[in-house]
């Protein structure tokens, strides 16, 4: 089954950087520091059998199996030819962490003379396998290793895992990346790899081997975008056998279909030699991640509008114009209440409330359209220049005090001290130690604006009105060492 969302084209405008820097990492690791790695463990297995440690370690295999009671693997080894079991311990062993401790502690072996003779060869044959950069670095069952969690993520098996990998990564990258910021998705996707391979130690503990790859991160990738996107339709090519199509769906339904999949595989197909398990927990914890984004509104939804909702809130917008033209206060504020709810973030569409609240002389309202406006951030000059008119609007008419907390934060922010002072100065509703953090806070911009008389005016302020307050005892201290 292959279910991949095609739902923008890649070009200059949409590339999404951080997704293809995480492949160019990919790649660097693949084809730099694991290129020699099958070549070292070739040479590190002909040492073990030329040695002699093959012999001694043959048996002292056999015995663990018995002990441990792994049947399954002990009946594999049986069915091994004799001559040829030497080697299979060998690479069977690699990443055998009970076993490896299991040696260490000497319960395995007939004699001290057998194990002291074993000791020194072991010696050898560790340090040849610690240059092998994979086996450093590659995620192992039944151990708890911070680094490998994250270190096996960038690791690949063989060029077609990779490149399969990051095909995933970028069409995933393309639609996720633009929807969160470049650090948000960098953050994600290295939680979620972290996550799928704890997913992958839990559901293997007690188990022989290891594990590598990004398609646990990439996993994460995929259950985030679901959960980001949500009830957007999102145009996906499907392929189940010999039937493929393109199809338009909401992307949340996507997430069943994945995770269902993956379930499905790992408790009927477990011995693939895929990580169904990694790929699972990679979808469930880039699911919660997504949903912990989408709460605290820290997408962007105007890169997941679709062409046609755009075309229709454009033609909202000029409607919403026309209506405030002709003083229609009513149905302005219907329209512009849709398109807010719509696009939280739209700051013209925030100050076209205020100013409908406003021509409809409604007091309440327009501070309630106010803490909208101040609340979001301007990119360009009139932005700026609307909310400080606002601010100034709102002290010569009196109405800053309830809002004078999210008012002084983007004075402080813009720089606009002058009015930050006179919004503060509104603000004795609040508790005096945070009247008095304000105030602290206000006299260092200034200073930090080589504005040393207001910052000491502010100060001596602070010392004089809130002398019982933490803050004061900082402004005295500041004051006796200006």
């Amino acid at each position: 089954m292959l279910i991949l969302p095609l739902h923008k084209p890649l070009n200059l405008s949409t590339l999404p950087l951080v997704t293809m820097l995480l492949v160019l990492v990919n790649v660097y690791v693949f084809f730099g520091w694991q290129a020699d790695d099958e070549h070292k463990v070739q040479a590190t297995q002909a040492w073990y059998q030329q040695s002699g440690l093959a012999s001694y370690e043959l048996p002292a295999y056999e015995k663990h199996l018995r002990l441990t009671a792994q049947r399954d693997a002990l009946a594999e080894l049986e069915a091994v030819p004799a001559q040829e079991r030497g080697s299979y311990v060998g690479m069977a062993t690699l990443s055998d962490v009970s076993f490896q401790k299991a040696l260490q502690q000497g319960g395995l072996f007939e004699s001290e003379e057998q194990q002291a003779a074993w000791a020194p060869l072991r010696r050898e044959y560790q340090a040849q396998l610690d240059q092998v950069f994979t086996l450093r670095h590659i995620l192992r069952s039944s151990e708890w290793s911070p680094w490998r969690l994250l270190s096996a993520a960038f690791l690949h098996g063989s060029v077609m895992h990779l490149l399969g990998n990051m095909l995933f990564l970028v069409v995933l990258g393309l639609l996720l990346e633009g929807a969160l910021g470049g650090w948000r998705f960098l953050g994600l996707y290295l939680l979620g790899a972290v996550g799928s391979s704890v997913a992958s130690v839990l559901w293997r503990w007690g188990e022989a081997g290891g594990g590598l790859g990004a398609s646990g991160a990439i996993a994460a990738v995929m259950g985030a975008f679901c959960v980001v996107w949500g009830m957007r339709p999102v145009r996906f090519f499907y392929w189940f056998g010999v039937i493929f199509d393109y199809v338009k769906a909401p992307a949340i339904c996507l997430l069943p279909l994945w995770l269902g999949w993956e379930v499905f595989n790992l408790l009927t197909n477990d011995e693939a030699g895929i990580g169904f398990d990694a790929h699972a927990g990679g979808l469930i914890c880039g699911a919660v991640l997504g949903g912990l984004l989408v709460l605290t509104r820290q997408t962007r939804d105007d890169y997941m509008a679709d062409e046609t909702e755009v075309t229709v809130s454009d033609q909202r917008w000029q409607q919403a114009q026309q209506y405030m033209g002709r003083l229609d206060n009513a149905a302005a504020e219907r329209v512009l209440a849709e398109l807010a709810g719509e696009q939280p973030q739209r700051l013209d569409v925030a100050l076209a409330r205020y100013r409908v609240a406003a021509n409809a002389g409604r007091p309440a309202d327009m501070r309630a359209r106010a803490a909208d406006v101040l609340r979001l951030e301007a990119d360009d000059a009139a932005g700026l220049a609307a909310q400080q008119a606002i601010i100034k609007q709102l002290l010569a008419e009196g109405g800053i005090a309830e809002l004078a907390p999210a008012a002084f934060e983007r004075c402080l922010k813009a720089g606009w001290l002058q009015e930050a002072e006179a919004v503060w100065e509104q603000a004795i509703q609040l508790p005096g130690e945070t009247q008095a953090q304000g105030w602290l806070r206000l006299a260092l911009r200034h200073g930090e604006a080589h504005a040393h008389a207001q910052r000491r005016r502010l100060l001596e302020l602070l010392q004089q009105r809130f002398a019982a307050t933490p803050q004061a005892g900082k402004a005295r201290f500041l004051l006796e060492n200006d």
